[in-house]
């Protein structure tokens, strides 16, 4: 009877066997593809942090870009305000003269 058992024995020994390999070689994948992830969330970390690192530029650039719009328009309407009132000037002055040289022509 102990032929039998270890036959039986060597069965269960040789299918057990035969159900651990290809787990285990499962588990090897799974410990490289785990590994390549942990790579890629890694690698997306820093792609987030420049990406953040960008927006903030922009946002500082922007800024300056504003601030510096704005001293030109400033400046803009400040020689628009003195060019009108040197046409009204010049208006002003020239309107006597139009009317005093229509008279002395008529």
């Amino acid at each position: 009877m102990t032929p039998w058992v270890d036959t039986i024995l060597l069965v269960a020994l040789v299918a057990t066997s035969a159900c651990v390999v290809p787990m285990y070689l499962k588990l090897k994948r799974l410990d490289r593809t785990q590994a390549e992830y942990g790579r890629i969330l890694t690698q997306s970390g820093h792609a987030l942090a420049q990406a953040g690192d960008a927006v903030r530029s922009f946002s500082t650039e922007g800024r300056e870009i504003l601030e510096a719009l704005d001293q030109r328009l400033g400046e803009a309407r400040h020689l628009l305000a003195e060019l009108e009132a040197a046409r009204r000037d010049a208006s002003a002055t020239r309107g006597p003269q139009v009317a005093a040289q229509g008279i002395q022509r008529g």
